[in-house]
């Protein structure tokens, strides 16, 4: 297994609005952990995925997790704009197109240069990275070709490219310390 993990918007994005907010100091140490393991260099952000996190809203303001995601990666994107990354981004769009497993308004919906997902597949297979998202797999059948938009593990998968979740990267970083939880009973 890779020790190199490529983080998915939706990782820092969940996290900033559901699971781990800022205004809670007992969730601190997650985002600590992070900063640390993008300091070590386990984790690294593509300049894709850093402008989809750190984009100004309408009034021209970052909010609180653009402007962490600035001072944390500003340095360390990893750029899409290599001849590797641009050869296996291309590899990604043919079979997208090829598969027959999902129909042209699906795949179209990848085509932008700045939508970050095809780009976070072509730069793991590349880097031989881990994509960490919280998307989940839709299995798209030749019976029936996808409509929607396609899915990050459904076509890393088919590129070579694993894929784990936020729960699952917790394990696979090495960087936790694993300790039951010693539950107490009811008063």
């Amino acid at each position: 297994m890779s020790d190199l993990f490529l983080l998915d918007s939706n990782i820092f994005i969940d996290s900033y609005r559901v699971h781990h907010p800022f205004s809670y100091k007992e969730f601190h140490p997650f985002w600590r952990w992070m900063e640390r393991m993008a300091r070590n260099g386990k984790i690294r952000i593509l300049d894709t995925v850093f402008k989809e996190i750190t984009q100004k809203d309408n009034r021209g303001v970052r909010d609180e997790l653009a402007e962490w995601a600035f001072g944390l990666f500003e340095s360390r994107q990893l750029s899409h704009k290599t001849d590797g990354i641009g050869a296996a981004y291309a590899q990604v769009q043919d079979y997208l197109v090829t598969c027959g497993l999902y129909r042209e308004a699906s795949y179209r919906q990848w085509e932008p240069e700045s939508k970050a997902d095809p780009w976070l597949i072509a730069a793991a297979m590349v880097e031989n990275a881990i994509v960490v998202t919280n998307e989940q797999a839709v299995h798209p059948m030749l019976s029936n070709p996808l409509k929607k938009e396609p899915k990050i593990p459904d076509v890393a998968a088919a590129m070579g490219v694993d894929t784990m979740n936020l729960r699952e990267f917790y394990d696979a970083s090495g960087e936790l310390v694993p300790l039951a939880y010693p539950v107490q009973p009811a008063l």
